[in-house]
């Protein structure tokens, strides 16, 4: 595939729920077609998959989306402040420069804090480009002449009591229709479009089957990109077959939390550390907010309303070689289909809406239990192949 077209399919899928595959394109190029398309590369080092790696050699190859994840939204920039085209040449003098900081940044740490991720992108930059040297001046609060000092400490409020785990979840499970419904619901066919209105010609279709089963079709009339997993191992690719079937550690992950019939309902049976954690409120609402690390090493907060059981929003923290990432999903317009309730809108945001957030979307069409071909989640169609 040549760049121009590479570049033209970068555009059209910066707003698909998957648009971090649209910069692998150009980053694997002509290394990625030197390797057999059967060898498993994500745990190669990224130099020897992608061209031109310089400062990030000797790290993984499913860890470089993150990498370049976490520099753009600690920065506030998009992938073209330092790249152009083609991702593996040096034309801008922003590209040399982020190599010095990156080099900066792992020697202080490894010099500085034994190898901790200490000190990054983000703790000079703060969302700029240039970084942040100069503490603010922040005016003090003015004082009625006379008026005694405020105490140096004041008595909060009781809180209000936290609920168990169990209870919470359980509350979750009822307000979505109880477990005899959820266990019901055995396939869904889920077909959204984008809140913002781009991209009106494509379509995204989210297909589920349990146990762990899924997959997502983006497609516009030029082209389609299929993400799935059959429950043991996930796989992508598309059809000019540019992708080379390369996932990173943000979209495997992603993957998993796709194949959830019912976002969270892994928390119980398959994360360890669970525990609610306090209360915070979402606007006028007030949540449970339990806390977890899931099977793939994601730190992740679950906000539960007090009052419905709904969950209304989920944050997820995502280890990458600098540091964490964080994503986060408000679920919105919850209706009933079939006996249970589902959210018809879900927001997606991270620091500077960074490559790897999904597009808002909403739901135009909802299938429970059709019939699905488990093979249908064992890769693309056989035409495509």
């Amino acid at each position: 595939m040549n760049r121009q077209n590479a570049w033209r399919i970068c555009g059209a899928t910066r707003t698909m729920t998957f648009g971090l595959f649209a910069i692998m394109m150009s980053f694997c190029g002509d290394a990625a077609a030197q390797t057999a398309p059967s060898e498993s590369r994500e745990d190669q080092p990224a130099e020897t998959v992608f061209k031109n790696i310089q400062a990030l050699k000797g790290i993984r190859a499913r860890d470089l989306q993150g990498a370049m994840s976490f520099i753009a939204s600690s920065l506030n920039v998009d992938c073209d402040y330092c790249h152009r085209q083609d991702f593996s040449k040096d034309v801008t003098k922003e590209k040399l420069r982020a190599r010095e900081m990156i080099r900066m940044v792992r020697q202080i740490n490894e010099e500085a804090f034994h190898g901790e991720n200490k000190v990054n992108c983000f703790t000079c930059h703060q969302g700029h480009t240039d970084p942040t040297s100069l503490a603010p001046i922040v005016p003090r609060a003015s004082r009625k002449p006379g008026a005694e000092a405020a105490p140096a400490a004041t008595e909060k409020p009781a809180a209000a009591p936290l609920q168990s785990v169990a209870k919470v979840l359980d509350h979750y499970v009822q307000a979505l229709g109880g477990q005899a419904a959820l266990d019901g619901v055995k396939s869904r066919i889920i077909r959204t479009e984008a809140l913002n209105g781009e991209n009106s010609e494509s379509k995204t279709v989210l297909y589920q089957k349990a146990p762990g089963k899924v997959l997502l079709v983006w497609g516009s009339p030029s082209y389609t990109l299929w993400v799935g997993s059959n429950g043991k191992h996930a796989w992508a690719q598309d059809s000019e077959k540019s992708y080379w079937g390369l996932l990173n550690t943000p979209q495997r992950n992603s993957i998993m939390r796709d194949s959830e019939s019912y976002a969270g309902s892994r928390i119980e049976s398959q994360y360890s550390n669970v525990k609610v954690k306090g209360i915070e409120k979402i606007g006028e609402h007030a949540t449970y907010v339990v806390s977890g690390t899931s099977p793939e090493g994601t730190s992740e907060d679950f906000y539960f309303d007090m009052q419905t059981g709904l969950l209304l929003r989920r944050h997820v923290e995502e280890q990458t070689i600098f540091g964490g990432f964080q994503v986060q999903a408000d679920f919105e317009d919850y209706r009933e289909v079939g006996g249970t309730k589902m959210p018809f809108v879900v927001r997606w945001s991270s620091p500077g809406n960074a490559w790897g957030t999904k597009v808002s979307s909403k739901v135009v069409d909802v299938q429970q239990n059709e019939p699905i071909e488990d093979a249908k989640f064992e890769g693309p169609p056989a035409k495509s192949r």
